[in-house]
C-alpha cells in the first residue's frame, strides 16, 4: 500500500525560520530529511516482506526511487508499494484479513496509522534539521 511521508511534526515552522534567518536551504535540508526517511522506511518495509516472499512481486512493487514532489511549498516522498506494480497483496499483510493476521513488523514499517512510523519519521525529520541548523551555527 504506497502513501507519502510528509513533514509533519510540532516545531516544523519554527525550525524552518530558523534555518532561513541562519541563510540555510530550507528546500535542501527538506529534501535530504525526506530521502532519509524514504531509505530507511524502504529498508525497514524491505526487511518486513521477506518473510512473505513467494513470486517477488510485491517486494518489486515498493518504491525504491526516493524522488521528492513538491505542490507549492508542501513536499512529500512515496512510500510503500505500489498497488498498481503488483503491490495489492501488501494492503492484506499489513492489516489481515478474517483468516489471516496482519504482520506486525510490515504494519509498524508502513502503515500511516503506526506510531513507530510517525514517531522514527518525526525524529528523522528533526534530527536533519537540527544538524543543519548547528552546521550553521558552527
Amino acid at each position: 500500500m504506497g502513501t507519502k511521508l510528509k513533514f509533519e511534526f510540532d516545531g516544523f515552522e519554527n525550525l524552518t525560520k530558523r534555518l532561513a534567518n541562519l541563510e540555510g536551504d530550507v528546500k535542501a535540508t527538506t529534501e535530504k530529511a525526506l530521502k532519509e526517511c524514504h531509505r530507511q522506511v524502504t529498508n525497514d518495509a524491505l526487511q518486513a516482506i521477506k518473510p512473505h516472499r513467494d513470486t517477488g512481486v510485491t517486494e518489486k512493487s515498493l518504491y525504491t526511487e526516493s524522488k521528492v514532489e513538491w505542490a507549492g511549498t508542501q513536499a512529500s516522498i512515496p512510500v510503500g508499494f505500489s498497488i498498481s506494480k503488483g503491490g495489492i497483496a501488501s494492503i492484506m499483510l499489513m492489516y489481515g484479513t478474517p483468516r489471516i493476521p496482519k504482520d506486525q513488523n510490515l504494519y509498524n514499517a508502513l502503515s500511516p496509522k503506526s506510531k513507530k512510523l510517525e514517531s522514527k519519521v518525526k525524529q528523522i525529520q528533526e534530527d536533519i534539521f537540527y544538524e543543519e541548523i548547528r552546521r550553521l551555527n558552527g
